[in-house]
């Protein structure tokens, strides 16, 4: 039975995801401490996967935003123009995919950020998503029309 390489008291976000390689023995480790969160899926895709992708350098005009969720244990957050799904930070609260090479959409992530995080902690698949996510598979029941007398 596999296994999973998560931490069992965090949720991973890009600033614990993206991180430098290790470096050769008697090479200096690289710092990408000055890297924003939300740019270092840029620069790891550079490295691990040989793909040299522009960093976004404006947001998309009057998009009104992409929802960030936890899924298995990570931040995540889906390209609604692509698909695809990139680790996230919480602390940068943009999005740019690197499929697609969209410009940055601002990043909705909740006002509470640690409490779900506990939330996503205490389920065993460690899933959370935004209440008001259209995209959330759990809709809340609508509250029902109060009934008007009949005469």
């Amino acid at each position: 039975m596999a296994t999973t390489a998560l931490p069992a008291d965090a949720i991973v976000q890009a600033e614990t995801y993206y991180l430098p390689p290790t470096p050769r023995r008697g090479q200096t480790p690289q710092d990408w401490s000055q890297i924003p969160g939300a740019e270092l899926v840029y620069k790891w895709l550079e490295y691990k996967m040989g793909r040299r992708v522009p960093v976004p350098v404006q947001f998309v005009p009057d998009h009104p935003g992409l929802y960030a969720r936890i899924d298995d244990g990570r931040w995540v957050a889906e390209c609604d123009n692509c698909r695809s799904a990139w680790i996230v930070s919480v602390l940068d609260p943009r999005f740019g995919c690197a499929e697609c090479k969209r410009d940055w959409v601002p990043l909705i992530v909740p006002e509470d950020i640690p409490a779900a995080e506990a939330e996503a902690l205490a389920l065993p698949r460690r899933w959370w998503w935004h209440p008001d996510d259209p995209l959330n598979p759990v809709q809340p029941e609508p509250e029902p029309d109060p009934e008007e007398p009949q005469p």
